[in-house]
């Protein structure tokens, strides 16, 4: 990521952010990993092995109260970059990088995810009598008038395509506003005295989640929606105000990893006690959902503005494998679900041993992923396809 030098500069001139790129190449391993083992876990997934492990359930619970707000975070700072970057022609790279490999995911790379959900449970059914009947199979499903269910149901994990396409087009007047003007300086001067103050950027996350949830429970919905938009939204403003913002960041380290141990902590307990583990997957307007809400919404933010410090203070290098990975990690994210099911099908049916299922799962998801990635970007139609640039 090439830096700018302006009087509304938002990073060191001839500073070159790599760090930006390995945060966000750390995130989409994570959420690579975290697929690998679901099939151990004792939640609901598409694939279900008979070694489930309480590992394997820690995992799910510590990483999944921050990896997808990591990632819409990682994803404003990419915002901030494509609109100075493409100008007028916005929104014509953003539907070409995020519609288009959601159109052709959901017809051509998905359905499998469903099909071998299908063989596992018992169901006899060739793949093209499954083809023909699918359009039916997802109408089927009772989403009501919810978009954003609907889009998790299409596209399984390509729900994030269009989520963040969703996301910028909404938000775009206050992101060009930001842009334009960015934060009040007498607010910038506040944070500079006082670097513990952005700790009430954690507010507008924990009053979210506490108001929706009750209302749009559900993984995705709208109460996930605006969860997901704060950390789009800080991670704009984060690239925008970069050189005052992230030093203020690093004078955080200590008490932003501290609170997200402490968070993450409290939530793992929070599941061994039955009202409250009740108040997690049923939320309602009562004081048990309050008291998990808020170490919910501490772990996403204070993890997220973590690992921001740790990777600018350690993975700020450039090398072969940054430049190699940024250029596939678009078509490794659309790819990785699918080798995870298919090859998972068959290591679960025929292996029979936890640890060795979950290693040649994740073995054959990154070998197949990276093949898959080095081979479609050969092709001009493929590119295009998945989102990649000429």
């Amino acid at each position: 990521m090439k830096t700018l030098n302006k009087k509304t500069s938002v990073v060191y001139q001839k500073e070159r952010i790599y760090y930006l790129d390995w945060l966000r190449i750390f995130a989409f391993c994570v959420l690579i990993l975290f697929h690998s083992w679901q099939p151990f876990t004792t939640f609901n997934w598409l694939l279900s092995s008979e070694h489930k492990t309480i590992a394997a359930d820690l995992f799910t619970v510590f990483f999944h109260t921050w990896r997808l707000h990591l990632i819409f975070f990682v994803s404003g700072v990419g915002t901030w970059l494509a609109i100075r970057s493409r100008g007028r022609y916005f929104f014509n790279d953003r539907f070409k990088r995020l519609i288009v490999p959601f159109i052709f995911g959901s017809i051509v790379i998905v359905p499998c995810q469903y099909y071998y959900q299908m063989l596992q449970k018992g169901i006899d059914i060739t793949f093209l009598d499954f083809m023909i009947g699918y359009p039916a199979f997802l109408t089927k499903q009772d989403l009501q008038f919810d978009l954003f269910l609907w889009i998790l149901e299409i596209g399984i994990h390509l729900w994030y395509l269009p989520y963040l396409f969703i996301t910028t087009f909404i938000s775009f007047p206050l992101l060009k506003r930001i842009n334009e003007r960015g934060i009040p300086n007498a607010f910038m001067q506040k944070l500079d005295k006082q670097p513990r103050l952005i700790l009430i950027f954690s507010l507008p996350i924990i009053v979210a989640i506490i108001v929706l949830k009750p209302i749009f429970p559900a993984y995705t919905s709208v109460a996930d929606f605006f969860t997901y938009f704060f950390f789009f939204a800080y991670g704009f403003i984060f690239m925008k105000e970069h050189a005052r913002l992230l030093p203020i960041i690093r004078a955080n380290n200590t008490i932003l990893l501290t609170l997200g141990v402490m968070s993450s902590l409290l939530i793992i307990n929070f599941l061994l006690i039955e009202t409250l583990r009740n108040a997690a997957f049923n939320p309602g307007y009562n004081l048990n959902h309050i008291i998990v809400s808020i170490p919910l919404g501490l772990s996403a933010f204070s993890w997220t503005l973590y690992f921001i410090s740790l990777f600018s203070r350690k993975f700020n290098a450039h090398g072969f494998a940054l430049a190699a990975l940024s250029r596939i990690i678009l078509p490794l994210y659309i790819v990785h679900q699918s080798i995870i099911v298919v090859a998972g099908f068959y290591i679960i049916k025929y292996v029979h041993y936890g640890l060795l299922e979950f290693l040649l799962i994740v073995l054959v998801t990154v070998i197949g992923s990276i093949l898959a990635c080095n081979l479609l970007k050969m092709f001009k139609t493929t590119r295009f396809l998945f989102g990649l640039k000429n």
